[in-house]
């Protein structure tokens, strides 16, 4: 901006003054009274102090107005033809659109009983005649800052329902991304300042991968892609779920879930290839990629964590045996299973499983391991995985 375009400083203020803050607007005040008299005197005592001022000279003219643009204060004569104060500050307060609006009534009666009348009909104050303008100037400045301060508490309220509403969804929206135990870490964490500590547990860890996919994320279509990729996912989480497991985290077009069962672990697995399968054949009737699968699973002690630095923080698990479940899973088939010893012995020794030295990368020697096929997949093999094995 240059300096020609710099807008000039208010007349009189000076220069680097912050601007003033805007005004509130004046409050509005309904004046119902049936003697012109008295409406002229009230009119020019609060229009003095700045404040709107409209007058009614009946109840009836009274309610219409207060309907048409409610106003901020309503002061009510009490003796009126037709229809009296107490009569019209009933209807106000049995109008949702009036209700709020507080009612300090004017009456030449002292009485007790014609006070409790009042404030029975639902008005908050009360001003006897004749007028004595300091006492109607003050209590017209209470009502209306009590009125002012409702109204702020209201809003506040209705701010913080909306901003605890959307907190709701976004918790459940979140917890879609979380396993159990990442959930209940982080519940431990915001409750005792502090995350979980770690655990060791002897898990049965899955991991799924889908053969060639960097090759169809490079060809296919984003859009329809992902969105076929996400079904794909929600399948093979719900099968987890169903056996007891949870998912720790999607990598990519893989996902690494753990299970406390050996054999919940190779029932899921079994399912997993099979509902793969019918999803493939699907994909294929409609012209769209198959995603064929390979599933390692390894078996043996993991810690449980959260991981990470103050601005990001992930519950995991860690351990040879996550690492040993990815590195078995690329070179098992795809459509198959590999798996380790310790996991086929937790499981049963499935039958259909068949064993093989095979040498892992990063690991010296060779390792024995257990394949189920494709093939003995989809025929039902790996049985054993819940109700115990079918033979060794």
């Amino acid at each position: 901006m240059t300096d020609t375009d710099a807008k000039p400083a208010p007349r009189g203020a000076a220069p680097g003054a912050r601007p003033e803050r805007p005004k509130e607007e004046p409050a509005s005040i309904l004046i119902v009274d049936d003697m012109p008299a008295n409406l002229s005197l009230l009119t020019s005592m609060l229009t003095a102090q700045g404040y709107e001022v409209r007058a009614a000279i009946s109840g009836a003219m009274a309610l219409m107005s207060a309907a048409a643009a409610p106003p901020d204060l309503i002061l009510l004569d009490v003796s009126m033809p037709h229809m009296d104060g107490y009569e019209v500050c009933r209807r106000l307060k049995g109008d949702p659109g009036t209700a709020d609006i507080p009612v300090i009534f004017l009456s030449a009666m002292t009485g007790i009983g014609d006070k409790v009348m009042a404030f029975d009909a639902g008005g908050v104050d009360y001003v006897t005649k004749p007028f004595e303008l300091r006492e109607v100037l003050a209590r017209v400045g209470t009502q209306l800052l009590l009125h002012r301060q409702r109204r702020e508490l209201e809003r506040q309220r209705r701010e913080l329902e909306e901003r605890y509403a959307q907190m709701r969804q976004m918790q459940a929206a979140l917890r879609g991304y979380l396993s159990d135990r990442a959930w209940e870490s982080i519940e431990e964490s915001v409750s005792s300042n502090r995350p979980s500590p770690p655990a060791r547990e002897v898990l049965t860890v899955l991991v799924s991968d889908i053969e060639e996919f960097v090759r169809l994320s490079e060809s296919e279509d984003p859009g329809p892609l992902i969105a076929d990729l996400s079904l794909y996912m929600a399948t093979v989480a719900q099968i987890v779920y169903d056996h007891a497991g949870e998912v720790d985290k999607y990598v990519g077009d893989g996902m690494l879930a753990f299970f406390r069962s050996a054999s919940d672990a190779l029932a899921a697995a079994l399912r997993i290839q099979q509902s793969i399968a019918t999803f493939n054949e699907h994909q294929r009737s409609q012209g769209r990629p198959a995603f064929p699968t390979r599933l390692g699973l390894s078996t043996g002690p993991v810690l449980l964590a959260s991981i990470g630095s103050s601005g990001r923080r992930e519950f995991t698990i860690i351990g040879d045996r996550v690492n040993t479940a990815f590195r078995i899973q690329a070179q098992a088939r795809a459509g198959g299973l590999l798996m380790d010893e310790a996991t086929f012995t937790a499981a049963g020794s499935p039958g259909e499983a068949m064993p093989a030295l095979v040498r892992i990368r990063g690991k010296q020697g060779e390792e024995r391991l257990y394949a189920i096929s494709p093939e003995a997949m989809l025929s039902g093999g790996g049985r054993g995985g819940r109700g115990g094995a079918d033979g060794g």
